[in-house]
């Protein structure tokens, strides 16, 4: 037997068929009809061949609610998070509270040391953020187009914040063509 995915109807259709033998063999009956004999695509119309395709279809002996029942299992099968994905997830902050946990030990101990300075406990707490990572936040780069001729001299525009870079249209360009010139020193030497 060749294993299918079974739409919505498809499901409702197999419901109706596992829970009644009557049903099934309605189901089985009803297949035989005026609906079921398709004439040669050749003989008819283009147009008559194209209304009959959308019109002359029976109607599935389920009803609408149990169709719909099943697409909103589907629904909510396909909004579940994948399990590997979910794992990978809780890996990540297992890990993190981990290192959390670690650097919180650190820094205690660093603040309770006596014999050094209040400048050197701060360089020390920094150098224990950094090493957990927690220190690197990105910053947000807002990146301007430069017009022609102005190039990177543009002071600041209003209404942008923090950090800005000045890009021109040239600039992706010119910066692959610098590492490749790089890669092409490494090779050579």
């Amino acid at each position: 037997p060749v294993k299918r995915a079974l739409d919505a109807e498809g499901l409702a259709l197999g419901s109706v068929i596992a829970t009644s033998k009557k049903a099934r063999r309605d189901l089985i009956d009803d297949s035989f009809n005026r609906y079921s004999y398709n004439e040669e695509e050749g003989e008819l119309p283009e147009w008559f061949t194209e209304e009959e395709r959308q019109h002359r279809r029976r109607q599935l002996p389920v009803d609408k609610q149990t169709v719909e029942a099943y697409r909103q299992r589907w629904r909510e099968i396909n909004a579940r998070p994948i399990k590997k994905v979910a794992e990978a997830k809780a890996r990540k902050k297992r890990r993190m509270l981990k290192k959390l946990e670690q650097m919180k030990k650190k820094a205690e101990a660093v603040v309770s040391t006596v014999d050094i300075s209040e400048r050197e406990k701060v360089a020390q707490l920094r150098r224990i953020y950094k090493k957990a990572g927690l220190a690197k936040e990105k910053r947000q780069v807002t990146y301007l187009v430069a017009k022609k001729g102005v190039g990177p001299r543009v002071r600041r525009p209003p209404g942008v914040k923090g950090q800005f870079k000045v890009v021109d249209s040239r600039l992706k360009k010119d910066v692959r063509a610098q590492k490749r010139k790089e890669q092409k020193k490494k090779r050579h030497k």
